[in-house]
C-alpha cells in the first residue's frame, strides 16, 4: 500500500494502466470486513457485483463505495462481455471503519463523475471526492470523517488548499511532478504533512495529477488480516468465521 497507515485510511492500491482484453477476467469473489472500499478510475470501465446484490459498471471518473461493515463478498471487472480491449487505470483506496461501524449491515454506492462537483481554484482543477472544500461536498458519506480530492495543475503552476488542524493529510502523486515544501515528489510517491499545517502549498514543476486524501483520526487500534481490518484479534476470527460459515453471501459468476 502506498498510503501506509494515514488515519482512517489504511490501504492505497494504484493499478494500471493496464490493458484489459476482451476475453480477460477482473478479480474473483472475495470478501471484505471493517471498511469501505473505494475505486476510483481514471481511465476504462469495471463491473462491481456483491453478495448483497449489487450490480454496476464504473466509468473513468466514478466512484464506487462499498461500505463492507459486518462483511460482505464482491468480484471486479468479471464477466463484463467487452468486445474490444481498453486501458483501465485507477485506484482502490481502503477506510477503516469506526469501532462502533465495524459490525453495520452492509451496503454499495455507485457516484456517476458527473454528480461529484468540479471547480477551479486558483491554477488547479479540482473534483472532491470526498468530504467538502472550499464550498464544494462530495455526495458519498463516509463514516469515518475523511476527504479525497482529484487535482490537476499545469505545469510551473501553485495552488494552496486549507486543512484542518488536527486532520491527516497525504498527497499522492499519479504523474507529473511536484514541489511541496523542500520535497520533490515523483509519481507513486506519497507525502504526508504534519497534522499542524492549516495550509497544503502544491507546486507543479511538470503538468500534474494528484489526490490529496486525510480526514480525522480515529485513532483506534488497527488489526488486519488479508481483507478484513478490525480493532481486535477477537474481532478478526468472529469475521472469518462468519465467511467461512458463508454469512457474508456469495456472488454468482
Amino acid at each position: 500500500s502506498a498510503v501506509g497507515y494515514l488515519d482512517p485510511f489504511v490501504l492505497l492500491d494504484h493499478f494500471g494502466p493496464i490493458e484489459k482484453k476482451p476475453n480477460s477476467q477482473g478479480t474473483p469473489p472475495h470478501p471484505h470486513a471493517g471498511i469501505a472500499t473505494i475505486t476510483y478510475l481514471f481511465e476504462g470501465s469495471n463491473r462491481h457485483q456483491d453478495s448483497y446484490g449489487h450490480d454496476a459498471v464504473i466509468s473513468a471518473g466514478d466512484l464506487a463505495w462499498m461500505q463492507a461493515g459486518k462483511g460482505i463478498v464482491h468480484a471486479e471487472g468479471m464477466n463484463e462481455n467487452k468486445t474490444a480491449s481498453e486501458i483501465v487505470h485507477g485506484l482502490q483506496l481502503w477506510i477503516s471503519l469506526p469501532a462502533d461501524d465495524k459490525f453495520i449491515e452492509p451496503d454499495f454506492f455507485y457516484y456517476p463523475s458527473n454528480g461529484l462537483p468540479t471547480f477551479q481554484h486558483q491554477e488547479a482543477k479540482i473534483k472532491v471526492l470526498c468530504g467538502e472544500l472550499l464550498g464544494y461536498t462530495s455526495p458519498a458519506k463516509s463514516l469515518s470523517p475523511a476527504f479525497i480530492y482529484d487535482i490537476k495543475i499545469p505545469q510551473g503552476q501553485s495552488v494552496e488548499l486549507p486543512i484542518a488542524i488536527g486532520d491527516t493529510c497525504g498527497v499522492y502523486l499519479i504523474d507529473g511532478e511536484l514541489e511541496i515544501g523542500e520535497v520533490n515528489l515523483l509519481p507513486g510517491r506519497m507525502a504526508k504533512l504534519d497534522t499542524e499545517n492549516e495550509i497544503l502549498s502544491i507546486k507543479a514543476l511538470n503538468h500534474s495529477r494528484l489526490i490529496v486524501l486525510g480526514g480525522t483520526p480515529l485513532e483506534e487500534p488497527i488489526v488486519v488480516n488479508a481483507s478484513f481490518v478490525m480493532n481486535t484479534k477477537e474481532e478478526i476470527l468472529q469475521v472469518i468465521r462468519d465467511y467461512e460459515n458463508g454469512e457474508m453471501g456469495s456472488v454468482k459468476i
